[in-house]
């Protein structure tokens, strides 16, 4: 037996967009890693090829050889020469790469989200919102994955393969890098706290300006007709003002971050020179100073901005890191709304997704078991201290339909989305037995319709069907004929808002679609609302025909269909 709760899992409160990212992580680690030792061996190279140059110098200009005499050591040298950009090459590929399947999972995971949960809880922000976030704020995180998490190990290898090297040659040198060095990422944490927060604050506010914006155009008709236009104009521009100011802070923090670092980068280098130089001079002889030579020297020199340079990249990419954990934060927040998916630190996985079982339609499916609905002592409503209905208590079983009537506002569609799922009981329970985990049809008002053929629109949600089977079906719902002599049957293309049909052809087809994917329960919210006589005839015959091997609950005013029912619930008489 099914106890329909539809109660989401607790979130667990340490699961943050850092964790999500790590998360995601988990499935491209390898490569990463393997990003990681190519950057490494790049490291080796460079290493080789500077000291093989000091080398090469020191003996021309101090031993006057002829470079005739070093082509074995020149042969090395045009080697890392040539071999250290494409280790370069190959690391940007592969941490790319990564990049790009993290992300295309990531959008998997919001599409099946999405797919998963209550229309109920998609419409809390607008279609431009969740463009953005789809499109915009996932591509945000290609800098973490992609450059951050690779450079973050780099900012500990390289330089530990630098400073051994200038340890070997002076260690008075390298001491000076070893204390130098820790400045760079304190205050690169210090700075990105602060912009962590900044693009947290980013997202959300770009996520509202692309929402805000679409709606404007989707009614400038509505807008013009009022004469709204400068209002709305003044409205527009000052929400992309407050979008510029945020983004004007975040640049800010990253030229104050690039600043302070280039100058303690700086001075680190000017100190190693001042103290090579006063060595050669002979003013410093304490120390490891007096075996100082061109090619010790030459060599610390040229590696002291390589040292550097992968702390300066790390704090260069840390801001793709807050840009990265802003969007993540606002995705964990935006999973954390359905029901159907689970958010923890070991990823997303589904948890309550409904299996159809399928046969060609559902003039032709046979159940071998008969299914019952029991509504026990049922509540409904939004709010537990104002609930829409109390106390329903009803069984239904295959081959009966209940119908559901009262005034607008009395909680007819309130009941059918708490059985589709899309609304937690306030009180009791409803439960379908046998537990078949076969789904739930529901058919609202206004019928999902694409920009697309029929044929695309129908297999949408019932990708079992092939054509012919879609023909027999549109055949008994009278759309075959009006298809075939009007348009070009299964493949006529259906504009935008449904442009090119009836309001009665697109139920229609709304309804075909259900019937080619049946399930044990059908919900059916005004199907007959609006529409011709024709097309009301079409939908009556059809439930009749099917009435004997579903469980029928239908929401209306329809007298027709009140007359068909085995159950009637006037809300109005139940709240009397």
């Amino acid at each position: 037996m099914a106890k329909k709760s539809l109660k989401r899992p607790a979130q667990t409160a340490e699961f943050t967009g850092r964790t999500f990212l790590n998360s995601q992580l988990a499935q491209e680690k390898k490569t990463l890693w393997l990003a990681v030792i190519a950057g490494s061996l790049s490291t080796l190279l460079m290493l080789t090829q500077w000291v093989t140059f000091s080398f090469v110098s020191e003996k021309v200009i101090v031993a006057n050889e002829t470079l005739t005499n070093l082509s074995g050591v020149l042969a090395i040298l045009f080697f890392c020469i040539m071999a250290r950009p494409l280790l370069m090459r190959i690391q940007t590929f592969l941490s790319q790469s990564a990049s790009l399947k993290v992300r295309n999972n990531i959008r998997r995971v919001l599409l099946e989200h999405w797919r998963l949960s209550s229309p109920l809880n998609l419409k809390d922000k607008s279609t431009g919102a969740y463009a953005t976030q789809f499109v915009e704020e996932i591509e945000a995180m290609d800098g973490y994955f992609s450059r951050y998490w690779p450079q973050q190990a780099l900012a500990l290898i390289s330089p530990l393969l630098i400073l051994s090297v200038v340890a070997y040659l002076n260690w008075v040198c390298a001491l000076l890098l070893l204390i130098s060095a820790p400045l760079i990422p304190l205050f690169m944490i210090l700075v990105g706290m602060g912009a962590e927060k900044l693009n947290q604050q980013y997202s959300t506010i770009r996520q509202r300006l692309s929402g805000h914006f679409l709606d404007r155009v989707a009614n400038l008709l509505v807008i013009k007709l009022l004469g709204a236009e400068k209002h709305i104009f003044e409205e527009v521009r000052s929400n992309s003002q407050q979008y510029r100011h945020v983004i004007m802070k975040t640049l800010k923090i990253a030229f104050l971050s690039s600043t302070v670092l280039e100058f303690f980068t700086s001075v680190a280098i000017a100190a190693l020179a001042i103290y090579i130089g006063f060595s050669f001079y002979g003013a410093i002889t304490w120390g490891p100073a007096q075996s100082i030579s061109l090619f010790t020297g030459l060599t610390i020199l040229i590696l002291a901005p390589e040292f550097f340079q992968p702390l300066r990249n790390l704090s260069q990419f840390y801001h793709d890191r807050a840009s990265a954990l802003g969007a993540a934060n606002n995705l964990v927040e935006s999973l954390a709304t359905g029901k159907h998916l689970e958010v923890s630190d070991k990823g997303v996985k589904d948890i309550g997704r409904s299996q159809l079982y399928y046969s060609d339609n559902l003039f032709d499916s046979d159940q071998a078991t008969e299914t019952q609905l029991t509504l026990s002592n049922l509540a409904i409503g939004y709010s537990q201290q104002n609930p829409v209905v109390t106390n329903l208590n009803y069984r239904l079983k295959t081959g009966q339909m209940l119908v559901i009537s009262g005034h607008s506002g009395s909680g007819k569609t309130t009941l059918l989305n708490t059985i589709a799922g899309f609304l937690s009981p306030l009180d009791g329970t409803y439960t379908i037995t046998p537990d078949t985990n076969a789904g739930i049809a529901y058919l609202p008002q206004r019928a999902w319709i694409k920009n697309d053929s029929i044929y695309e629109n129908i297999a949408a949600l019932a990708p079992h069907a092939v054509k012919t089977q879609m023909l027999e079906v549109l055949e008994k719902l009278g759309l075959a004929d009006e298809l075939a002599l009007r348009h070009s049957g299964v493949d006529t293309l259906i504009g935008e808002h449904g442009k090119g049909l009836s309001g009665g052809q697109m139920q229609r087809i709304a309804f075909a679609r259900m019937l080619l994917n049946p399930t044990p329960v059908i919900l059916l919210d005004e199907p007959t609302a609006k529409l011709d006589t024709t097309s009301k005839k079409y939908i009556i015959d059809t439930l009749k025909a099917i009435k004997s091997k579903v469980i029928v609950i239908i929401a209306t005013h329809d007298p027709l269909l009140i007359n068909m029912s085995d159950i009637h619930i006037n809300l109005d008489e139940t709240k009397d």
